[in-house]
């Protein structure tokens, strides 16, 4: 019976032994003779590949102009937010509040002046911290001139390829009171 067990256990080391040497011939073998070139493909995705490393080729490049193309269409969204306190006039004066929108975005953007000492009775929004009114962009007055609140103008624009800036300019029914001006919304700059 030990006889028996040995030669079984014989028989049993020699199997392993040779499917282990058969696996690792096959995979050497296969490894070193058979090249990608020489696969036969059947093309089923419109690659025009007729063997393996041509398909391979051509589906890494569908996938490289996939990802430019998904690329050329991500945007990263930034909130954008800001004010400045200064002294009010009854004539048009730059308030010292202003944004910088970033090149190759899409901006949309809420300009304000605010009531605190006195009331807003115009505002508008230019390019330029010397510009006179006729040179707004965007404006807001208010006629009475005695509405307390906030006088708003919103401005949805897109930069080019600049950044630009913008300035925020207000009178108010009496001078020499501390009032805000300021600013938010969002810019959506493209990322490629």
């Amino acid at each position: 019976m030990v006889k028996k067990l040995k030669t079984n256990l014989k028989i049993i080391i020699a199997s392993v032994v040779t499917i282990l040497i058969s696996v690792s011939s096959c995979y050497v073998l296969a490894e070193t003779l058979i090249n990608s070139k020489d696969v036969v493909y059947e093309d089923n995705s419109s690659l025009a590949a007729e063997n393996v490393q041509d398909a391979i080729d051509g589906t890494c490049s569908k996938i490289d102009t996939r990802l430019s193309d998904i690329e050329d269409n991500l945007y990263t969204i930034k909130n954008v937010s800001g004010g400045k306190t200064s002294t009010s006039s009854t004539s048009w004066i730059y308030t010292g509040a202003f944004v910088e929108l970033p090149a190759n975005s899409y901006c949309s953007i809420t300009y304000y002046a605010n009531w605190n000492n006195a009331w807003p009775t115009g505002l508008f929004v230019s390019s330029s911290s010397t510009d006179n009114v006729n040179r707004a962009l965007a404006m807001s007055q208010d006629a009475t001139g005695y509405a307390p609140g906030r006088l708003s103008v919103s401005i949805n624009e897109y930069t080019g390829s600049q950044t630009v800036t913008r300035y925020i300019w207000a009178k108010y029914n009496v001078a020499a009171k501390e009032n805000t001006a300021g600013y938010f919304g969002f810019c959506a700059t493209k990322v490629k």
